[in-house]
């Protein structure tokens, strides 16, 4: 597919009811993501939003709605659609063993068209929003302000963003800027890639996975530095269900890692500043899990549950 462009806003609504006296805001979260389908002329033929509570699973059914549209052509125009395979292949494996509250919804033209697991119903008020003003979506807090009032209810909504993916693709190159913000710090790097001489294609639905790949490596090296380190302290049990999550996760960002080394290796990457090393954010994840449990490991010590000949905080 050439000239996608398209980008993954982490989101945060507070809804506040004015009617009442000192109510504390209604909070609702999502990740989204535009999917702008385009036909043979460069034209959006059709377009999809992906709503999820993960980044990573967003981007990831983002993808496979792209590689659906690019095998096998229009998805709207199909009543007998499986959305619910999609979504099943989207979060198999590790996220359905250890995220069992994930949830997914997708829209078309302002209706949804794919549910599973329990948003908020906000969100299906900003999509009807944005989708009658035109795709207006900057102003759909204000629309969304009005709807209430005209259903005789006066709210405040605010609204906090920030973008954490953005991909631009044409026919030579594709670009893609990752902005992670978690615990130890930010993670912001940029890479372009192309196509080898005489190599297989690069596919806009490749360049969606590896973008998921990185959003989901971040966040499980900050869970497994940590929970490292709580087993180290002995504060997880060999064999316990947080062991086994640990143990996991090892596995799932080795597996990660592995398919990211595959793919610099059959296409021209460029990083910049550098690739991101899970390894080293996993050592940092350890650190910060010192200070955070510094207070336990200090009650550990005063009960003997840790010997101090073997410790030093």
């Amino acid at each position: 597919m050439k000239n996608f462009r398209t980008s993954l806003v982490r989101e945060k609504f507070a809804i506040t009811d004015l009617e009442s006296e000192g109510a504390e805001p209604i909070i609702a979260l999502s990740n989204r993501i535009v999917v702008p389908l385009l036909s043979d002329d460069g034209n959006v033929a059709e377009n999809f939003i992906v709503r999820t509570q993960n980044m990573h699973s967003c981007t990831r059914m983002a993808a496979a709605i792209v590689k659906e549209f690019f095998d096998r052509g229009s998805i709207a125009k199909r009543k007998d659609f499986d959305w619910a395979y999609i979504w099943k292949e989207v979060t198999k494996g590790y996220e359905k063993e250890f995220n069992p509250d994930i949830w997914g919804t997708v829209y078309h033209k302002g209706r949804e068209v794919f549910k599973s697991g329990n948003h908020h119903p906000f969100l299906d008020i900003i999509e009807k929003c944005d989708a009658s003003n035109d795709g207006n979506y900057s102003q759909s807090v204000v629309f969304a302000e009005t709807a209430f009032k005209q259903a005789g209810k006066t709210v405040q909504i605010d609204y906090d963003s920030n973008v954490a993916l953005i991909i631009a693709i044409d026919e030579e190159k594709a670009k893609c800027g990752v902005i992670i913000r978690s615990a130890t710090g930010a993670t912001t790097f940029n890479f372009n890639a192309s196509q080898q001489n005489n190599t297989r294609p690069l596919q806009t639905q490749t360049i969606l996975t590896v973008a998921a790949s990185y959003l989901e490596g971040v966040q499980l090296a900050f869970q497994v530095g940590f929970l490292k380190k709580k087993h180290e302290l002995g504060l997880v049990e060999t064999g316990s269900e947080e062991f086994k999550k640990y143990k996991k996760s090892e596995d799932r960002l080795a597996n990660l890692n592995r398919a990211l080394s595959s793919f610099d290796y059959g296409y021209n990457v460029h990083y910049r500043p550098d690739r991101p090393q899970f390894n080293e954010m996993v050592k940092k994840a350890e650190e910060f899990a010192m200070k955070l449990l510094e207070p336990q490991i200090k009650e550990m010590l005063e009960t003997g549950d840790l010997d101090e000949d073997d410790w030093i905080v």
